[in-house]
C-alpha cells in the first residue's frame, strides 16, 4: 500500500482477504505509515509489515524471497509515487523494490485526485504498465477527500477481493464474448401495476462478474435491480431491459457477436394483453384480466443457435427439479443446465444456492447450500470444462 488518503480501506480489504483464508503480507511506502500505522496491518494479518528496502519481514533479500513466495501482488491504494515508480523501474521503497523482483499477476488499485488522475504522466504511466500485464482496476467517481467530485476513488472493497482472487485466470476467457440475462422482468397492467416475480438478479449478476474476472466481454441483460448488487466490472456492458418483449430483442440484437449465452433471467411467461395508458383504479377493474404467452427467449435461442452458440439455461422448480430439467436441456438444446428447487426461503431473493448442474453429456453435479458468488465460480469452472471437451483440449 501506497500513501494516500484511501489507505485506512486497506485495512478492510486486509481483514476480508485473511477471513476467506489468504496469507498476506504488507508493505507499506513510509507515506502509507502517516496515514496508518504498520501496527494495525501487523494485528491483521499476523505478520511483520515491510517499509524501507532495507527492512525484512521474511528475512536476509526479503524482497527476492516476496516475489517467490507471492502468488498474487495487489497495490492497494495506489497513488501517482507508487504508479511512477513502478512504470519507470524505480525502486525507493520495499515495495516497489519488490515489484521488480516478482514476476506474477499484478492487480493495482489507484486513488488520488481527479487532476491528478488525468495528468498526461499518470496516464502514461498506466498505460505502460497495462501493456506488461499489470491489471489495474479504478478509480471510480464521487466524493474525495479535497471536497472535489470526480474519478478518483479507490474502488470497493468487495470488487478488490475478486479481482485479487481472480488475478491468476484473468486471461483465461480473454478471447470470449458471453452474453448473460438475469433478474426478472416486469409486465405492465398499467403504469404502476406489473405481474413479475421474486428474482432479485443477484445470480446474474454474479455470473457475469465470474465472466469478466476470467477476461470474458460480457454483455448482462438484465430486468430491474438487476445491477444493484455492487460494481460491475469494466469488461461488462449492461443492458437495462423492464419487460420480456424488451428482453428478447435485446438478447437477438447482441447475440451474434457472443460465443456463450448464459439465461439466468426468470422471464415471465405471460403478460397483460393491452397496458392501460394510466392508472387503473379500484373500481373500475375487471375481476378477470386477459393475458398473452411471452415468446419462449431460450427456446428460439436454442432453436436458431443452438449448433453454434454454447447455451446455458436455469430451471427453477418446486418440485421434479432433475426431471423437469433434464426435459429443458433436451427441449431447449442447452449444453448445460442449472437446476435448482425455489419456493419459501430458497432460491429467489436467496444470497445461497443449491442446485444441480446437468450437461448434454450425461453429467451431473451437485451443488450443496453456498453462496451465489461460490456457486457463480463453479459454474463457469464447468461451462470451461464443457468448453475444452467440446474442441478436444
Amino acid at each position: 500500500m501506497s500513501g494516500g488518503i484511501a489507505a485506512y480501506k486497506a485495512a478492510t480489504l486486509l481483514s476480508r482477504l485473511v477471513q476467506r483464508g489468504h496469507d498476506v503480507q504488507v508493505l507499506m511506502t513510509a507515506g502509507a505509515t502517516q496515514f496508518v500505522t504498520p501496527l494495525t496491518f501487523e494485528a491483521l494479518s499476523g505478520r511483520a509489515v515491510g517499509v524501507q528496502t532495507t527492512d525484512q519481514p521474511m528475512g536476509p533479500i526479503s524482497h527476492v524471497k516476496l516475489g517467490n513466495w507471492a502468488e498474487v501482488l495487489a497495490v492497494v491504494p495506489a497513488t501517482v509515487g507508487i504508479l511512477s515508480r513502478m512504470a519507470i523501474g524505480q525502486p525507493t521503497d520495499l515495495l516497489s523494490l519488490t515489484y521488480m523482483s516478482y514476476q506474477g499477476p499484478v492487480v493495482v488499485a489507484p486513488a488520488m485526485e481527479p487532476k491528478m488522475w488525468q495528468h498526461p504522466q499518470t496516464v502514461a504511466h498506466c498505460e505502460r504498465l497495462k501493456t506488461e500485464g499489470v491489471q489495474i482496476y479504478g478509480p471510480v467517481a464521487g466524493h474525495l477527500a479535497s471536497g472535489e467530485t470526480g474519478w478518483g476513488r479507490l474502488i470497493d472493497t468487495d470488487f478488490l477481493v475478486r479481482a485479487i482472487e481472480h488475478a491468476a485466470d484473468a486471461r483465461e476467457l480473454s478471447h470470449t464474448r458471453v452474453l448473460i440475462t438475469g433478474a426478472s422482468t416486469w409486465e405492465h397492467f398499467d403504469p404502476v401495476r406489473a405481474l413479475t416475480n421474486p428474482s432479485t438478479g443477484m445470480m446474474g449478476f454474479e455470473l457475469a462478474q465470474e465472466a469478466a474476472f476470467r477476461g470474458a466481454q460480457v454483455i448482462y441483460v438484465h430486468g430491474p435491480g438487476g445491477a444493484q448488487f455492487g460494481t460491475l466490472h469494466p469488461n461488462i456492458l449492461p443492458v437495462a431491459v423492464t419487460n420480456a418483449k424488451e428482453m428478447y430483442d435485446a438478447v437477438f440484437h447482441h447475440i451474434e457477436d457472443t460465443n456463450i449465452m448464459v439465461s439466468a433471467a426468470a422471464v415471465s411467461d405471460f403478460r397483460p394483453e393491452r397496458m392501460a395508458a394510466q392508472k387503473l383504479h379500484k373500481d373500475s377493474v375487471s375481476d378477470c384480466w386477459q393475458m398473452i404467452r411471452n415468446p419462449d427467449i431460450l427456446q428460439d435461442v436454442g432453436q436458431r443457435y443452438g449448433d453454434r452458440k454454447f447455451l446455458v439455461g436455469f430451471a427453477a422448480e418446486t418440485e421434479n427439479v432433475v426431471e423437469s430439467a433434464l426435459k429443458k436441456l433436451e427441449r431447449k438444446r442447452l449444453d448445460l443446465v442449472v437446476a435448482n428447487q425455489v419456493g419459501a426461503h430458497q432460491g429467489f431473493g436467496s444470497s445461497d444456492h443449491r442446485a444441480h448442474l446437468l450437461d448434454r453429456y450425461g453429467g451431473r453435479q451437485t451443488l450443496d447450500p453456498m453462496t451465489k458468488e461460490q456457486s457463480a465460480r463453479i459454474i463457469w469452472d464447468r461451462i470451461i470444462q464443457l468448453l475444452k471437451r467440446d474442441h478436444n483440449v
